[in-house]
């Protein structure tokens, strides 16, 4: 028997510690197909493309935390000083897409080792981040998510140059309790309260339509705290939020997504200073726009511009899908038991009269007020898309 030297008997253990630590074995490396890991490739390889031609674009990815230097192309984003869909729409929509993008690597690569020249993220910095919307807030919170559970829940926020405010609001709205990994400083000395009350976020899953209800009223019950009254109409919101839950269960997620990931994000806001009540739902599936050619509606899609008069031009851009959707009275599952569909969106804000809806979903944009009782509304192409599909209601309360 050929006698094992030192050195490899040093590295037949850390191949055993590395295989119980979740990684493959150099088998079953060679098990994987050559058709898989070509298209393996091609998903870095295009990331890395995305984010090196952001980074020319504005994109702040810096390749040191803590004073260290991070190897094998380690990233860490930078989120901007402003997060929002209003006014900064373009830097928040890029900061998120770049969370995105370089989370599906690890979603691909899974437990086996990804190649070196590939950009992986190491870390988000919200050292510089001074204000976020609910929306933004929200979609963050559920990008964060994602990219935690790709990486088996080890994450840890770096929250000792955060902005008070900041701390409080994400501190409000649960964001720290996705980790396991908690931060360190649970307390802070608050000030003043920022203008904005947070409700702690509530993440659903398609197909448990009790677990769905029990949140809803969880979230009424939180609004009603911060807003200290009762909230008129709000049978109409559940009635909207019951169809928002209900499209990502049949159409967000098309494919062999188990229920397990198809996902749905709920939280809601006040404002002290402006009166005002906002409530987000975001889902990270496909996007409306996106599922609405393959739905059993589309042919009363293509009827509803015919009748408009709107060219074929406009028949795929994403916001005139989105106008379309909103205004047809049936969903693409055609049961009747679904009431007038994404219009029931709407009927919040046309009951209380005042407020606006808005709708982003990849490249599209749709979005309905009320000003003074007249009822107005408007669609816009965004340049940079919006992976998934994001509802916000907003009215001031009387």
């Amino acid at each position: 028997m050929k006698k094992i030297t030192e050195k490899q008997r040093r590295c037949d253990v850390r191949r055993i510690i590395y295989e119980r630590n979740g990684h493959p074995s150099s088998n079953k490396m060679r098990n994987v197909s050559e058709r898989e890991q070509q298209c393996n490739a091609s998903v870095w390889q295009d990331v890395n493309e995305w984010v090196s031609k952001e980074i020319g674009d504005g994109l702040k990815v810096t390749n040191d935390m803590r004073g260290k230097k991070l190897k094998y192309n380690g990233l860490v984003i930078h989120l901007p000083e402003t997060m929002n869909f209003s006014n900064n729409q373009d830097e928040t929509v890029q900061c998120l897409t770049a969370i995105r993008k370089l989370v599906s690597v690890f979603e691909v690569y899974k437990s086996r080792k990804i190649p070196h020249k590939a950009y992986k993220l190491r870390s988000v910095n919200f050292d510089s981040l001074a204000s976020i919307s609910t929306s933004a807030a929200l979609v963050l919170t559920a990008e964060v998510s994602k990219w935690n559970i790709s990486i088996k829940k080890k994450l840890k926020p770096q929250v000792e140059k955060w902005h008070e405010d900041i701390y409080i609001q994400f501190e409000q709205l649960g964001f720290f309790d996705l980790f396991n990994n908690k931060p360190e400083k649970s307390v802070i000395s608050q000030k003043s309260s920022p203008d904005v009350d947070f409700v702690r976020y509530v993440r659903g899953q398609c197909g448990n339509s009790d677990e769905a209800k029990d949140k809803k009223k969880e979230l009424k019950a939180e609004i009603s705290k911060l807003v200290g009254a009762k909230v008129d109409k709000w049978t109409i919101l559940h009635s909207g939020l019951t169809e928002a839950v209900t499209n990502v269960t049949h159409h967000a997620y098309p494919g062999s997504k188990s229920c397990e990931e198809k996902s749905w994000y709920l939280t809601g806001s006040f404002n002290k200073s402006t009166n005002e009540m906002k409530i987000a739902f975001y889902d990270q599936g496909v996007g409306i726009p996106n599922s609405l050619p393959a739905s059993e509606i589309w042919e009363k899609v293509l009827t509803y511009f015919t009748k408009l008069n709107i060219p074929s031009v406009e028949h795929k851009k994403h916001a005139r899908l989105l106008e379309a959707a909103v205004s047809i009275d049936r969903t693409s599952t055609m049961q009747t038991d679904r009431g007038k569909g994404l219009q029931d969106l709407l009927e919040f804000i046309r009951e209380r009269k005042a407020g606006y809806l808005s709708i982003l979903s990849y490249h599209g944009l749709y979005k309905c007020w009320i000003d003074k009782g007249k009822e107005q509304s408007k669609t816009i192409s965004m340049e940079r898309p919006l992976n998934g599909t994001l509802i916000v209601w907003n009215v001031k309360l009387s």
